[in-house]
């Protein structure tokens, strides 16, 4: 695989090959690399210390000199501007997302009905982006697509959009619910809310009646994910990036509804 060998040349072998790594990676990732840390462990005796935030306060933190090994970014542009900074290897895209919409149960959808749906006046159409994995990016990416479909839709669902302004940590929800699910079914204060195809399929394990539906082809938007090993990466950081790369860290992360584009 011309990837894993490029992140292998990154680095020579050393005698302190058994030193734990330190993963950081976007929220949207946490069930996925956590399955994946826990694999690579059990075959490796590696200890794999795990750090979950938004990619936005990871790199931040990276960048403030945080003792980070891999960055795993819901996004291209973080882990990026560490490789423009002399932070970070070349950034790997090892797997995407995509965006779909949950709807709450008896509204009837169909990927031909949904974007009148979105644009309907007495529908309540919600995001999560600050703070959150939802980029704001790929939000306006779905509202110019459905713009060239429909004339004035891009003004229109930029005024009507709810907006989770505090993303994940926007709203208490009691223990052990899952937030999305929460927000829709017992808040109710949307009708559809857009997110991420990983999240909306814990929010259906939650909750299995609700919708989710996949964008039709003509307003989907996919999310590439980048990796990049930070500067003077130790070979059982490589091992971990290439084990993540490998048929079975794909396996994983498809598992959990990822695009696999290395299998």
């Amino acid at each position: 695989m011309g990837i894993a060998m490029e992140l292998s040349n990154l680095v020579l072998f050393d005698d302190n090959d058994r030193l734990s790594v330190t993963l950081y990676a976007s929220h949207s990732l946490k069930g996925a690399l956590s399955e994946v840390a826990q694999a690579f462990t059990r075959k490796y005796k590696i200890p794999i210390k795990l750090e979950f935030d938004n990619s936005d306060s990871l790199r931040e933190r990276i960048l403030k000199s945080e003792k980070a090994d891999i960055f795993a970014a819901a996004d291209f542009k973080n882990p990026y501007a560490l490789m423009q900074v002399s932070k970070g290897s070349p950034v790997v895209n090892f797997v995407s997302n995509r965006i779909c919409a949950i709807v709450k149960p008896g509204l009837k959808v169909t990927p031909d009905n949904l974007l009148d749906l979105m644009l309907a006046s007495d529908i309540r159409v919600g995001i999560a982006t600050l703070n959150s994995e939802l980029s704001r990016d790929y939000i306006q990416q779905l509202f110019q697509k459905a713009e060239k479909l429909k004339s004035g839709s891009w003004e229109k669902l930029n005024n009507k959009v709810i907006e989770l302004r505090g993303g994940y940590n926007s709203f208490v929800v009691p223990h052990g619910l899952n937030k999305l699910a929460y927000f829709i079914l017992e808040t109710q204060q949307v009708d559809m809310l857009l997110t991420y195809r990983t999240d909306a399929r814990l929010a259906s394990l939650a909750a299995p009646n609700l919708q989710i539906l996949e964008l039709p082809e003509n307003l989907a938007v996919k999310a590439n994910y980048g990796m990049t090993l930070i500067n003077n990466s130790r070979s059982t950081v490589v091992m971990l990036a290439m084990y993540i790369l490998s048929p079975l860290g794909q396996e994983i992360l498809a598992k959990y509804h990822f695009d696999t584009p290395l299998l």
